[in-house]
Protein backbone atom coordinates (compact mmCIF):
# COMPACT_ATOMS: atom_id res chain seq x y z
CA UNK A 1 0.00 0.00 0.00
CA UNK A 2 1.51 3.60 -1.38
CA UNK A 3 1.82 5.70 2.20
CA UNK A 4 0.41 9.19 1.09
CA UNK A 5 2.54 12.12 1.69
CA UNK A 6 1.59 15.73 2.34
CA UNK A 7 2.32 17.69 -0.84
CA UNK A 8 3.07 21.21 -0.95
CA UNK A 9 0.09 23.24 -1.56
CA UNK A 10 -1.99 20.89 -1.16
CA UNK A 11 -6.08 21.25 -0.22
CA UNK A 12 -6.03 20.77 3.30
CA UNK A 13 -9.93 20.19 4.10
CA UNK A 14 -9.52 20.04 7.81
CA UNK A 15 -7.70 16.51 8.01
CA UNK A 16 -6.05 13.53 6.42
CA UNK A 17 -7.42 13.61 3.04
CA UNK A 18 -8.19 9.59 1.61
CA UNK A 19 -5.70 8.80 -1.53
CA UNK A 20 -6.36 7.92 -4.99
CA UNK A 21 -6.62 4.05 -5.52
CA UNK A 22 -2.56 4.96 -6.99
CA UNK A 23 -1.70 6.24 -3.55
CA UNK A 24 -1.67 10.13 -4.82
CA UNK A 25 -3.42 12.78 -2.84
CA UNK A 26 -6.77 13.59 -4.50
CA UNK A 27 -6.42 17.25 -3.23
CA UNK A 28 -3.44 17.51 -4.66
CA UNK A 29 -4.40 16.48 -7.62
CA UNK A 30 -7.72 18.96 -8.03
CA UNK A 31 -5.34 21.66 -7.00
CA UNK A 32 -3.20 21.34 -9.88
CA UNK A 33 -5.97 20.60 -12.03
CA UNK A 34 -7.70 24.20 -10.54
CA UNK A 35 -4.29 26.09 -11.58
CA UNK A 36 -4.03 25.17 -14.70
CA UNK A 37 -0.89 23.22 -14.25
CA UNK A 38 -0.98 20.32 -16.99
CA UNK A 39 -0.68 17.13 -15.50
CA UNK A 40 2.66 15.62 -14.22
CA UNK A 41 4.14 12.07 -16.04
CA UNK A 42 2.61 10.29 -13.56
CA UNK A 43 -0.35 11.75 -13.57
CA UNK A 44 -1.21 11.20 -17.65
CA UNK A 45 -0.66 7.73 -17.28
CA UNK A 46 -2.36 6.92 -13.72
CA UNK A 47 -6.40 6.37 -14.90
CA UNK A 48 -7.45 7.45 -11.31
CA UNK A 49 -5.20 10.97 -11.32
CA UNK A 50 -6.69 11.41 -14.93
CA UNK A 51 -10.25 10.74 -14.30
CA UNK A 52 -9.65 13.11 -10.95
CA UNK A 53 -7.96 15.69 -13.04
CA UNK A 54 -10.39 15.74 -15.88
CA UNK A 55 -13.66 15.82 -13.08
CA UNK A 56 -12.02 19.24 -11.55
CA UNK A 57 -11.05 20.74 -14.89
CA UNK A 58 -14.79 19.83 -15.52
CA UNK A 59 -16.14 21.90 -12.26
CA UNK A 60 -13.91 24.39 -12.37
CA UNK A 61 -15.16 25.14 -15.83
CA UNK A 62 -19.13 24.45 -14.85
CA UNK A 63 -18.53 27.04 -11.83
CA UNK A 64 -16.42 29.91 -14.06
CA UNK A 65 -19.31 29.35 -16.80
CA UNK A 66 -21.98 29.81 -14.59
CA UNK A 67 -20.72 32.37 -12.28
CA UNK A 68 -20.47 34.46 -15.76
CA UNK A 69 -24.43 33.42 -16.60
CA UNK A 70 -26.32 36.69 -16.26
CA UNK A 71 -29.43 35.95 -13.69
CA UNK A 72 -32.53 37.86 -14.50
CA UNK A 73 -35.13 36.90 -11.45
CA UNK A 74 -38.44 35.95 -12.19
CA UNK A 75 -40.96 39.11 -12.59
CA UNK A 76 -42.98 37.66 -9.57
CA UNK A 77 -40.15 38.05 -7.23
CA UNK A 78 -40.59 41.99 -6.46
CA UNK A 79 -44.23 41.24 -5.58
CA UNK A 80 -43.46 37.86 -3.14
CA UNK A 81 -40.84 39.98 -1.23
CA UNK A 82 -42.84 43.37 -0.82
CA UNK A 83 -45.81 41.10 0.05
CA UNK A 84 -43.54 39.73 2.67
CA UNK A 85 -42.62 42.48 4.10
CA UNK A 86 -45.96 44.19 4.00
CA UNK A 87 -47.54 40.95 5.81
CA UNK A 88 -45.41 41.73 8.56
CA UNK A 89 -45.98 45.59 9.20
CA UNK A 90 -50.05 44.67 9.10
CA UNK A 91 -51.07 44.09 12.51
CA UNK A 92 -51.62 40.54 14.27
CA UNK A 93 -54.64 38.93 15.36
CA UNK A 94 -55.79 41.26 18.06
CA UNK A 95 -58.58 41.51 20.37
CA UNK A 96 -59.53 45.38 21.05
CA UNK A 97 -60.06 45.86 24.74
CA UNK A 98 -61.60 48.61 26.46
CA UNK A 99 -59.50 51.18 28.69
CA UNK A 100 -59.92 54.63 30.23
CA UNK A 101 -56.93 56.07 27.96
CA UNK A 102 -58.43 54.22 24.99
CA UNK A 103 -58.63 51.39 23.28
CA UNK A 104 -56.09 48.41 23.41
CA UNK A 105 -55.32 45.73 21.89
CA UNK A 106 -54.24 42.22 23.14
CA UNK A 107 -52.85 39.41 20.83
CA UNK A 108 -55.75 36.94 20.57
CA UNK A 109 -53.57 33.75 20.67
CA UNK A 110 -52.45 35.09 24.31
CA UNK A 111 -56.04 35.88 25.42
CA UNK A 112 -57.04 32.05 23.98
CA UNK A 113 -54.05 30.60 26.28
CA UNK A 114 -55.13 32.23 29.08
CA UNK A 115 -58.92 31.03 28.77
CA UNK A 116 -57.24 27.45 27.64
CA UNK A 117 -55.03 27.92 31.21
CA UNK A 118 -58.43 28.00 33.16
CA UNK A 119 -59.86 24.90 31.85
CA UNK A 120 -56.54 22.85 32.40
CA UNK A 121 -56.66 24.04 36.19
CA UNK A 122 -60.05 22.34 36.42
CA UNK A 123 -60.60 18.91 37.96
CA UNK A 124 -61.97 16.28 35.06
CA UNK A 125 -61.38 18.87 31.68
CA UNK A 126 -58.25 19.34 29.73
CA UNK A 127 -58.77 22.43 27.44
CA UNK A 128 -57.55 21.49 23.10
CA UNK A 129 -58.62 24.33 21.68
CA UNK A 130 -60.08 27.76 22.10
CA UNK A 131 -61.33 30.56 19.54
CA UNK A 132 -61.98 34.24 20.84
CA UNK A 133 -64.67 36.41 18.45
CA UNK A 134 -64.88 39.89 19.40
CA UNK A 135 -68.53 41.36 18.40
CA UNK A 136 -68.39 43.64 15.80
CA UNK A 137 -68.45 46.94 17.30
CA UNK A 138 -68.49 45.86 20.79
CA UNK A 139 -65.74 44.75 23.64
CA UNK A 140 -68.04 42.02 24.05
CA UNK A 141 -66.57 38.67 23.06
CA UNK A 142 -68.06 34.79 21.82
CA UNK A 143 -65.70 31.83 22.94
CA UNK A 144 -66.01 28.80 21.64
CA UNK A 145 -63.67 25.82 23.32
CA UNK A 146 -63.15 22.43 22.69
CA UNK A 147 -62.09 20.04 25.85
CA UNK A 148 -61.39 16.59 26.52
CA UNK A 149 -63.42 15.17 29.76
CA UNK A 150 -62.51 12.66 32.08
CA UNK A 151 -64.61 9.59 31.60
CA UNK A 152 -67.35 9.55 34.57
CA UNK A 153 -67.55 13.51 35.10
CA UNK A 154 -70.78 15.09 34.98
CA UNK A 155 -71.04 17.00 31.40
CA UNK A 156 -73.75 18.75 32.35
CA UNK A 157 -72.18 20.15 35.44
CA UNK A 158 -68.50 20.81 34.40
CA UNK A 159 -69.48 22.52 31.23
CA UNK A 160 -71.41 24.73 33.02
CA UNK A 161 -68.73 25.56 35.47
CA UNK A 162 -66.82 26.05 32.21
CA UNK A 163 -68.95 28.53 31.21
CA UNK A 164 -68.62 30.74 34.29
CA UNK A 165 -65.10 30.49 34.84
CA UNK A 166 -64.37 31.55 31.31
CA UNK A 167 -66.76 34.53 31.89
CA UNK A 168 -65.22 35.44 34.46
CA UNK A 169 -61.62 34.96 33.52
CA UNK A 170 -62.52 36.92 30.61
CA UNK A 171 -63.97 39.65 32.35
CA UNK A 172 -61.35 39.80 35.20
CA UNK A 173 -58.18 38.44 33.92
CA UNK A 174 -58.41 39.81 30.72
CA UNK A 175 -60.96 42.87 30.51
CA UNK A 176 -62.81 41.57 27.59
CA UNK A 177 -66.81 41.09 28.64
CA UNK A 178 -67.86 37.42 27.37
CA UNK A 179 -71.19 37.50 26.08
CA UNK A 180 -71.33 33.66 25.02
CA UNK A 181 -69.49 30.57 25.56
CA UNK A 182 -69.85 27.46 23.50
CA UNK A 183 -67.96 24.38 24.59
CA UNK A 184 -67.67 21.25 22.73
CA UNK A 185 -66.47 18.07 24.37
CA UNK A 186 -64.55 16.44 21.67
CA UNK A 187 -62.89 13.42 23.86
CA UNK A 188 -62.84 11.52 26.80
CA UNK A 189 -59.95 10.26 28.83
CA UNK A 190 -59.32 7.89 32.02
CA UNK A 191 -57.92 9.04 34.83
CA UNK A 192 -53.59 8.41 34.34
CA UNK A 193 -54.15 10.45 31.37
CA UNK A 194 -51.23 13.08 30.78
Amino acid sequence: MAVNHPVPGALDAGGPQEPLACGRDAAFVWDRAAEGTPPDEHERGCPHCTAAYADARGLDSLVHRMAAEEIEPPPSLMDRVMGSVLSELRPYDVITLESPHGPNRLGRPAAAAVLRSVVDRMDGLRARSCRIEQVVDSYDADVAITVTARFGVDLASVTARVRQMVMAAGEQALGVPVRRVDIEVVDVYEDGWT
